[in-house]
């Protein structure tokens, strides 16, 4: 029963702002969360970036490659399977697209998500502040 006691009196203590090893584990935590946040959402930029250069890409690619097929009328030289390769290509560049709009979607999500986080760390650090300024005034005013 004692135990429980000094249990509820900690927590207390915590939620009243009184301990500062709570403050000092909350900011740390906080910042290796944002720091883990962000890493990720650098890393998805780079996907994100990449995923539209290799679309970019294909899609140049491509549209040589039916110029020069149309150019020089080489249909017949082409067999049937080649030709519908070709073919396909326009619906391989619409999937290649959407992936790409969808990596961009997920890092502007995520980097909603990350400045979420920033904002509520900064107001934990007011909040901190706040309660740091009362508990120093308190004791003044009562002497």
């Amino acid at each position: 029963m004692e135990k429980a006691k000094d249990i509820k009196e900690e927590l207390l203590k915590q939620m009243d702002g009184y301990s500062a090893k709570t403050t000092d584990v909350s900011e740390t935590s906080a910042r290796k969360i944002i720091e883990e946040h962000k890493t990720r959402v650098r890393r998805r930029k780079w996907i994100a970036t990449i995923s539209w250069l290799i679309t970019f890409l294909y899609a140049v690619g491509i549209h040589n490659v039916k110029i020069y097929v149309l150019k020089y009328n080489i249909e017949n030289v082409l067999t049937r399977e080649e030709f519908w390769l070709i073919r396909f290509s326009d619906m391989t560049m619409i999937v290649m697209v959407i992936i790409s709009v969808l990596l961009t979607y997920l890092v502007y999500s995520k980097s909603k998500t990350l400045t979420l986080l920033l904002i509520c760390a900064r107001l934990a650090g007011i909040e901190e502040h706040l309660k740091k300024m009362s508990q120093d005034k308190s004791p003044a005013s009562g002497t």
